[in-house]
């Protein structure tokens, strides 16, 4: 079958009208990039946001700070971030009253970094016109990833921040109190706070308790470690009780002097409480034992009858003036009250012996009473110096108890 000419030359015309129509429009699509090729993009953009376009002198605004860096398998974009915390950025004229730093957020092969501001500006000059902030840069630097977990970093680059301006509109009202105060705490705060202040004080409760469960641990410890080291059949009198006996001893010897007078007797009992109290002083060992039915107080002993148990006990020390001297001159360059004391157990000493055992027989009155208060003052002194506190301590830095004692 035969095309009529004229119909095949008007299908030809229109096929050839459209395809030069199509040609600027084919010219104009850019070709797809081809496989593995690198498109440039920005490593890092930022752009602020504020929460009014016109705010009043001295007013509280925000003003957000957003920005985007490129992070990806091949390039990471590193920024100084530290001169954007709300502590250290500088926004004058503008004054940075708080800020916040929220999370990063990740979307495709970009990272978005936020810093939130509040502002307020205080200048009369500055009313009808508009602020602008001033220039902000940011130092970056890209580092590269290279095969095998390389990583190639670039040089210090500075990012500047776009501009951007506040108007201020007109003065705070005049009802404000004062445009310097800080916003003030919600209820939420103040409940915060409350159950704060309540954790902590849980807590100092908890540790003082503590402390003192400790405290009576150590002390029990310290105690039975002492009772451990007596023997187990009988219990020996403390250093306190002994020149505790030595003390009750002088007393009764003071009261009866001033009945009666001073006898031999009376002389005898000062000498051997005087003894008792200076074995103490010096640290050497004082004699004590049981006491049998028909035991005596004499020769340099004392019976004390209201030892342990209720039983009696001879007590007995053995110090002499030689011993204080000794124990005075070992004494120089300690405690300034250590050798008075000594002196005044040896002077007293020295008194005693001197009227029980002299040649002459009399009695001398004014020096045994210089004495005997003498010795009386100086006894009550070595038993406050051996407190069972201070025995404890002492015997826990030593690590051994003191043996003061001994069995007859």
């Amino acid at each position: 079958m035969r095309i009529p000419v004229t119909r095949f030359r008007l299908s030809l015309s229109m096929v050839l009208a459209g395809w030069l129509l199509a040609m600027p429009a084919m010219a104009q699509v850019p070709a797809a990039p081809a496989a593995g090729t690198n498109v440039e993009l920005d490593p890092i953009r930022c752009w602020w946001r504020t929460s009014a376009g016109a705010v009043r002198v001295g007013e509280l605004f925000d003003m957000a700070l957003t920005c985007a860096v490129l992070e990806n398998d091949a390039v990471q974009v590193m920024p100084d971030e530290s001169r954007l915390a709300p502590a250290t950025i500088t926004l004058a004229p503008f004054e940075v009253v708080s800020g916040t730093h929220p999370a990063d957020l990740h979307s495709g092969s970009r990272r978005f970094f936020q810093y939130q501001y509040k502002l307020r500006i205080i200048s009369p000059d500055a009313i009808g016109s508009d602020v602008g902030l001033p220039p902000v840069q940011i130092h970056y630097a890209i580092n590269s990833r290279m095969s095998g977990n390389a990583s190639v970093q670039g040089r210090d680059l500075v990012y500047i921040l776009p501009p951007e301006s506040v108007r201020v509109a007109s003065m705070v009202p005049n009802g404000a109190p004062d445009i310097r105060d800080a916003s003030g705490a919600d209820f939420g705060q103040v409940e915060n706070l409350l159950l704060r202040a309540s954790t902590l004080e849980v807590v100092a409760t908890t540790c003082v308790a503590l402390a003192v469960l400790v405290v009576l641990v150590v002390l029990v410890s310290l105690a039975r470690r002492v009772r451990s080291r007596t023997p187990v059949g009988e219990r020996h009198l403390t250093t306190r009780q002994l020149v505790g006996v030595a003390v009750q001893e002088l007393g009764a010897v003071g009261r009866e002097r001033e009945q009666h007078g001073w006898t031999e007797p009376l002389v005898a009992r000062a000498l051997a409480a005087t003894r008792l109290a200076a074995t103490a002083a010096v640290g050497t060992t004082v004699s004590q034992s049981l006491a049998g039915k028909n035991a005596t107080p004499g020769d340099g002993r004392l019976l004390h009858t209201g030892g342990l148990r209720g039983k009696a006990r001879v007590i007995s020390g053995s110090a002499t003036p030689f011993d204080l001297d000794r124990a005075i001159k070992s004494s120089i360059g300690e405690e300034a009250t250590r050798g008075p004391l000594l002196e005044s157990l040896r002077d007293a000493l020295r008194a005693f012996g001197a009227n029980q055992y002299g040649r002459t027989g009399t009695v001398d009155q004014p020096a045994l009473d210089a004495a005997l208060a003498s010795a009386q003052s100086a006894a009550a002194v070595v038993r406050a110096e051996h407190s069972w506190i201070k025995t404890l301590v002492q015997q826990w830095r030593s690590g051994s108890a003191a043996p003061v004692t001994s069995r007859a």
